[in-house]
């Protein structure tokens, strides 16, 4: 069992506070981090199901798929950029590619990024050896969820969307 602890960070605050105003017209983001009690969690999965758990989604297990960091940060652009059901942009490119880095910024460099699979729009997701993504396994209720987990620097984090068309 992973034991997460409380992550009182400040960048987290001001994170959380600058995606709620950049999306005040459309549905919140979910973001959530906290610090692992050990050091060596087990496997990726403990700590990333751990976390979904927390923030009351379903866990993954080994469905989870790892992708390099430029994917990671596509993605998180993507979702903080628009809607999953429909290709509405809520807010601009640029301010969406600077909160992104501000979440990605949190986990140092050798970190590892999972999703739950591709939804749909113009991104293309590949995992760690190159395969294209298709279709995805939801993690909550809504018809539509999809999000980034990452995991180093002795934290675990999730940038999480739910959708529904």
């Amino acid at each position: 069992m992973v034991m997460l602890l409380p992550d009182e960070d400040p960048a987290l605050m001001e994170l959380a506070d600058a995606l709620d105003h950049a999306r005040a017209t459309s549905y919140p983001l979910s973001l959530l981090v906290a610090r692992l009690a050990e050091a060596t969690p087990g496997p990726a999965s403990a700590a990333l199901d751990a976390l979904a758990e927390a923030a009351g989604l379903r866990g993954l297990g080994a469905a989870w798929i790892e992708v390099p960091r430029r994917i990671a940060a596509k993605l998180v652009t993507h979702l903080i950029v628009g809607e999953l059901a429909y290709p509405t942009e809520v807010m601009p490119r640029e301010k969406a590619d600077g909160l992104a880095s501000q979440f990605l910024a949190l986990f140092p460099q050798g970190s590892r990024y999972f999703t739950n699979g591709a939804i749909s729009g113009d991104v293309a997701i590949y995992d760690l050896a190159g395969e294209a993504i298709t279709g995805w396994r939801s993690l909550s209720e809504a018809p539509f969820d999809n999000g980034i987990m990452a995991l180093g620097g002795g934290r675990v984090g999730m940038l999480w969307a739910e959708d529904a068309p």
